[in-house]
């Protein structure tokens, strides 16, 4: 049995290592198009911080050879945004050559990404794969088939519990719940980008 003296070890031991690693959770990031940006386009990421950490400047740094290619003003804070006490809209799109880049704003660095004008090559595809993964009713990723027997009537003009098929449409997450909105707005958004 423990004493007391070596229970109170523990609770401060226990305490301390959670609070250690809280602190080693970042509190500020840069969040950038992962896609990446084309030549041409606007290019801005965002820093958010949710302990308030204001920035005066930010560099743009080539991946390959760690040089810097831009380093400008972060301008404005516009203050609270969603979690973040602080937050900076950081425009680099003067920059126009293709490669691998990265931001930094004092110790936060972004994740890497891309410009190019082939960032966006294969993003369709990307999407129409992921939406035939979500598919309801048989899935070719997957190989298999949900969702055959769900669909029963609780009120309208058939006997409650009356089959209808429900099948088709997409899965609202991974988590394989159905919900209309969701292929209303899955079959708009294909219907948009054929008329597009």
């Amino acid at each position: 049995m423990k004493t007391f003296k070596q229970t109170i070890l523990t609770i401060l031991f226990l305490v301390s290592s959670i609070l250690l690693s809280a602190q080693d959770k970042p509190q500020t990031w840069i969040r950038i198009n992962q896609l990446g940006y084309s030549n041409s386009a606007v290019k801005i990421a965002v820093m958010g911080s949710k302990t308030g950490q204001k920035v005066k400047q930010f560099e743009l740094i080539d991946a390959s050879t760690s040089k810097r290619v831009l380093r400008k003003n972060a301008g404005k804070n516009f203050g609270q945004y969603g979690p973040f006490n602080t937050s900076y809209r950081l425009d680099f799109t003067e920059v126009k050559t293709p490669g691998t880049y990265y931001l930094q704003a004092g110790s936060v660095r972004s994740p890497e990404f891309k410009i190019g004008n082939d960032a966006y090559t294969g993003a369709a595809d990307f999407a129409l794969k992921y939406m035939r993964q979500q598919r309801c009713g048989y899935n070719p990723f997957l190989k298999a088939t949900c969702h055959p027997l769900d669909g029963y009537t609780v009120y309208g003009p058939m006997p409650d519990t009356t089959f209808i098929d429900v099948t088709g449409g997409w899965h609202d997450a991974t988590d394989y719940l159905q919900y209309s909105t969701t292929s209303a707005n899955a079959t708009y958004s294909m219907l948009a980008a054929y008329r597009d």
